[in-house]
């Protein structure tokens, strides 16, 4: 891997340094039923296609069939598939992705082309056959001091309970609590979640105050599985204020699948200030992930369902309800640590301005109120040096809290190494240009913070 987006002195030594550093993954979409159960991979494809939406997205743009993406077509020849895309896929992060992860989990250094596809199954394939390849095996080779894993309002944690009973990975493995299932009250799953919440807090859930206690009931049982971080995906944002008694009315009508007596904007607002509320108060950050325009493709979701690369970035409006919802938690004084997400790049200039509203306070916390890394569709290389710029010249560069993975491969942490290189080059290109600060010890506290200090210090995790 070299010195690849490592483009002056400055950036190759500051690389150096930070490379050494743990990861801590504080969002992604890991299976923890999987790294219990560990099992070793057969082969190549199962860890490295399996799952992973980003590859199928590009594969579908080439022209390869559904066969040989999520089909029955042998393994080999959906590894070949992808191979045969990546080889012209010019610009693409999956270029860089791809060779990261396979020279440095399997040591494979040949060309990603069609013509060395059977050289590159062969040698990832022995490795994987010789070590045992497993989920653990992929986090303890990464370096991973932290993961957190994001559960839904009804996951029982059961798998975080007997990986901690297990005791094979020194890595901490936490849940997130994930909040959307009780928010989005027109989704058609609405009626059999809110039953599955109502299974595992044992008690049947027939109005709003039964609603809001089993979610507090879950909510303690997330922070007593070492829970430090919860998560909202929002496409658009109305905030209405409604009473507790009009939020109870649309949410019985709701679990009635009346839609026309619910008062959408209301109840979602009610609901999205009262999980927050919970959250805060136990200690959690709360991270907002906006702008995604999901599951497009109607044939594809009713045939493969959601997560499967059919999502897009969205334009719905949400910059006047995200700052009402902002300054009600602040005026009751309720407003804790907040990562706000954007996946439309436009709304860059929004987020690193809208934060700076919200921060200091008597609780004294350095970027309270963060603009989250460059996410899903912008953690390219232009996406993210963009990103980069907006932060540091609207906001705190040294107080961001670095990058997540966002992912469901575990070999996916190369990603964190894909940051820290294009981090040392941006920092290292202002110091080259006389823009900022050559002293050694300053810039190495820079890259050490946004690489893996200031996450946990934000999430509040100590040995």
């Amino acid at each position: 891997m070299n010195n690849v987006l490592l483009t002056n002195a400055t950036a190759k030594k500051l690389y150096k340094y930070a490379k050494e550093f743990p990861i801590f993954d504080y969002h992604c979409h890991l299976s923890v039923k999987e790294m219990y159960e560990n099992k070793p991979y057969k082969n190549i494809t199962e860890i490295w296609l399996k799952g992973d939406h980003y590859k199928w997205r590009q594969m579908r743009t080439f022209g390869i069939g559904e066969e040989f993406i999520t089909g029955d077509a042998s393994d080999y020849d959906k590894f070949y598939s992808y191979i045969s895309m990546l080889e012209t896929a010019v610009g693409n992060p999956l270029y860089l992705w791809s060779k990261f992860e396979l020279e440095f989990y399997f040591g494979v250094k040949y060309p990603l082309t069609r013509s060395y596809a059977k050289k590159i199954w062969e040698q990832a394939n022995a490795v994987i056959e010789k070590t045992k390849f497993s989920p653990l095996t992929a986090i303890g080779m990464s370096n991973v001091d932290t993961v957190c894993t994001t559960e839904e309002i009804f996951c029982d944690l059961m798998y975080h309970r007997l990986l901690r009973e297990k005791g094979e990975i020194k890595t901490k493995i936490l849940p997130a609590f994930r909040g959307d299932r009780a928010i989005n009250i027109d989704s058609p799953e609405f009626i059999k979640n809110i039953e599955k919440l109502g299974d595992v807090a044992s008690f049947v859930i027939r109005n709003l105050e039964d609603m809001e206690d089993a979610l507090c009931q879950r909510l303690d049982a997330f922070k007593e599985q070492g829970c430090v971080t919860s998560d909202f995906a929002i496409e658009g944002l109305t905030y209405k204020k409604i009473s507790r008694e009009d939020a109870d009315a649309s949410f019985r009508a709701g679990l009635k699948g009346n839609l026309e007596q619910v008062d959408l904007d209301g109840y979602k607002s009610y609901m999205l200030h009262f999980l927050l509320k919970e959250c805060y108060k136990r200690g959690f950050s709360a991270q907002l992930h906006i702008g995604a325009m999901r599951n497009n493709n109607s044939l594809m979701n009713a045939r493969l369902g959601a997560d499967t690369g059919f999502d897009s970035v969205a334009t719905t409006p949400y910059q006047t309800g995200l700052r009402d919802l902002l300054d009600d938690l602040n005026t009751e004084g309720v407003l804790g640590k907040t990562i706000i997400f954007n996946l439309n790049p436009a709304d860059n200039a929004y987020i690193g301005t809208i934060i700076g509203c919200f921060q200091g306070g008597q609780d004294g916390v350095k970027g309270k109120i963060q603009m989250g890394a460059a996410w899903w569709f912008n953690d390219t290389k232009v996406g993210i040096e963009n990103h980069f710029k907006a932060l540091s010249e609207l906001s705190h560069f040294g107080s961001f809290v670095g990058m997540l993975t966002d992912s469901r491969s575990f070999i996916s942490y190369t990603r964190h190494d894909y940051f820290r290189r294009l981090l040392c080059n941006y920092v290292g290109t202002l110091v080259e240009k006389g823009e900022f600060t050559k002293d050694q010890g300053v810039l190495r506290k820079v890259v050490s913070d946004v690489s893996y200090n200031n996450a946990k210090r934000f999430f509040t995790i100590f040995e």
